[in-house]
C-alpha cells in the first residue's frame, strides 16, 4: 500500500488537454489468466456484456506501467499526469499501483473484447509509495477535471488533511466516487483517506469472507472485498520479469470495489456516487452479524449488485456544515414559505445535512424530521454566518440557535428569528454505535 503522509507539496501544474474519447482496443492475451482468480469466484464475478458506458477511473498511485500484463487497450494514456517531481506516470518503478490497476480492469472488463473502463493513471506518489496532501488534492481534482467518474485512493496514513478532505468534498459535489482503502494497520485507530467523510471505505477478507488482521476496521469501514494474496498485474512483464504479481492488503480490496463501481456504471452511466455507493453496500454477502466493523454491510457481491434496483438518490452533498450547505440550492429561499427533500444519512461518512432556510425577523420555523429504520434523528438550526462545523459547547454558544435532540425516529423544531438571514437547518443521525444508513424525510414551514 502506498504510504500517506504530509511532507512538502511536490504539486505540477494542471494544465488543460483535449477530451479524450475512447475508441476500440484490442485485448492483452493476459487477461484469460486474470480473469481466472480464485477472487473473482469470491465476490460472485461474472463476465461483463458489451458496455452501455466506459466510464473513466482514476488510480492515484505509484503510476502504472503502460505495456503491463492486462493492461492493453484500458489505459487512457493520453491524459496520464504526474504530480511527483521527476515522475513519470506511465512508468510505476514500485508496482503498486500496476498492480491496483490490473486489478480494477479485470472486476470491469475481463477478457471482454470491448473495454468497460478507461483506466486514468494520476502519479501522486514516489517509489517509495510516499506522497503529500496536495499531491493528493491535485490528483483528484484533476481526475474530476479530466471527467473520472471513480477516483480509487489505495493509500494510508495515520493524519487528518483538511485540504484532502476540500477535494473529496468537491469530487463528490461533481459526481465523482471516491473508493479509498480502509487502512492495513489493523485495530480501530483511523487511517485516511478511508476515515475522510464521503469515501467509500473498503475493508479486505480472505476468499472465505473472514476479515484479514491487517485490515484497520471502525464505524468508516462501509464494505468488504477480497485482499489476500491477489493476483494482478506485475510492472516487470515487459521487461522479461514476472508478468503477474501477488500483494495482499486493503488496496487491492479497494481496487475490486473500484471494478465494481465501474461495472455498475458501464451498465448504468447516470448513476450519482450515493446510488453506486448504495448498490454496493445493499446487495452483499451479509456478515452474521448483519454488520460490523471490519466489513461493514458485508463482502461485495457483483451479481446482486447489478441486479439490484436502482436506489433513490440522495440529496444534493455534501452538506455537512453550514458553509458547504450554503453553496447548494435552498431548502426555503427568501419569499418562500416551505419546504420539503428526501435524503439519507451514513454512519461516519454522512452522519450530517444541511439546508438553507431563509428566515426575517420575527419568523417562525417549524420542522419536522423523520428517519427510517428505527434511527434516532436529531435536528440543529444554525445561526447566519456560521463556520465549518466542530463539536463542543464552545462552538455552540455563539452559533447554535435552536436544537432538538429527543430519542427516537421523528423530530420536530421551531424557533422564532431574533434575526434576518440565512440559517442552516440540520438533520443528524445520533447515538449510532454500528453502522446504519437509513432514509429521512424533513419538512419545514416559514409563518409571520
Amino acid at each position: 500500500m502506498a504510504m500517506h503522509a504530509t511532507p512538502p507539496a511536490l504539486v505540477a501544474p494542471v494544465s488543460p488537454r483535449p477530451a479524450h474519447r475512447f475508441g476500440p482496443m484490442q485485448v492483452d492475451p493476459d487477461t484469460a489468466a486474470l480473469s481466472a482468480q480464485p477472487y473473482l469466484r469470491a465476490i460472485h464475478w461474472v463476465a461483463s456484456p458489451a458496455p452501455v458506458n466506459v466510464p473513466i477511473v482514476a488510480v492515484l498511485d505509484t503510476g502504472v506501467t503502460s505495456t503491463a500484463a492486462g493492461l492493453q487497450g484500458r489505459l487512457n494514456t493520453a491524459l496520464a499526469t504526474t504530480f511527483v517531481t521527476g515522475g513519470n506516470a506511465l512508468v510505476d518503478t514500485e508496482g503498486h499501483g500496476t498492480h491496483v490497476a490490473g486489478i480494477i480492469a479485470t472486476v470491469a472488463s475481463g477478457t471482454a473484447t470491448s473495454p468497460g473502463v478507461s483506466i486514468l493513471p494520476v502519479e501522486i506518489a514516489d517509489a517509495q509509495g510516499r506522497t503529500s496532501a496536495q499531491a493528493m488534492a491535485a490528483g483528484i481534482r484533476y481526475a474530476v477535471s479530466r471527467n473520472a467518474k471513480v477516483i480509487n485512493l489505495s493509500l494510508q496514513g495515520a493524519g487528518f488533511s483538511k485540504t484532502e478532505q476540500d477535494a473529496i468534498n468537491d469530487a463528490t459535489r461533481a459526481g465523482v466516487l471516491v473508493v479509498a482503502s480502509s487502512g492495513n494497520t489493523g485495530g480501530t485507530a483511523k487511517e485516511y483517506p478511508g476515515a475522510y467523510r464521503h469515501v467509500l471505505a473498503v475493508g479486505a477478507v480472505d476468499n472465505a469472507g473472514q476479515p484479514l488482521a491487517e485490515s484497520t476496521q471502525g464505524l468508516h469501514v462501509a464494505i468488504a472485498a477480497p485482499g489476500q494474496d491477489i493476483s494482478s498485474s506485475g510492472n516487470n512483464g515487459a521487461t522479461g520479469g514476472a508478468r503477474f504479481e501477488n500483494r495482499t492488503g486493503t488496496s487491492m480490496a479497494a481496487a475490486i470495489i473500484s471494478g465494481v463501481a465501474a461495472r455498475l456504471l458501464a451498465a448504468r452511466p447516470t448513476l450519482s456516487p450515493s446510488q453506486v455507493t448504495e448498490l454496493i453496500m445493499g446487495s452483499p454477502r451479509p456478515v452474521n452479524s448483519g454488520t460490523d466493523r471490519a466489513r461493514g454491510t458485508g463482502v461485495v457481491d457483483l451479481v446482486r449488485a447489478l441486479r439490484a434496483k436502482t436506489p433513490a438518490n440522495d440529496s444534493a452533498e455534501p452538506d455537512d456544515d453550514p458553509p458547504n450547505a450554503r453553496i447548494l440550492p435552498a431548502l426555503i429561499a427568501k419569499g418562500q414559505f416551505q419546504g420539503e427533500r428526501y435524503g439519507r444519512l451514513r454512519t461516519w461518512s454522512d452522519v450530517r445535512d444541511g439546508a438553507v432556510v431563509h428566515l426575517d425577523a420575527g419568523q417562525t420555523l417549524t420542522a419536522e424530521a423523520v428517519v427510517s429504520n428505527r434511527a434516532d434523528v436529531d435536528m440543529y438550526l444554525w445561526r447566519p454566518g456560521s463556520p465549518v462545523y466542530r463539536g463542543g459547547a464552545a462552538f455552540a454558544r455563539p452559533w447554535l440557535a435552536v436544537g432538538a435532540v429527543g430519542p427516537g425516529s421523528t423530530e420536530n423544531l421551531k424557533y422564532t428569528a431574533v434575526q434576518a438571514g440565512n440559517y442552516v437547518l440540520e438533520v443528524r443521525l445520533a447515538g449510532a454505535t454500528r453502522l446504519v444508513r437509513p432514509t429521512y424525510h424533513l419538512q419545514a414551514q416559514v409563518a409571520g
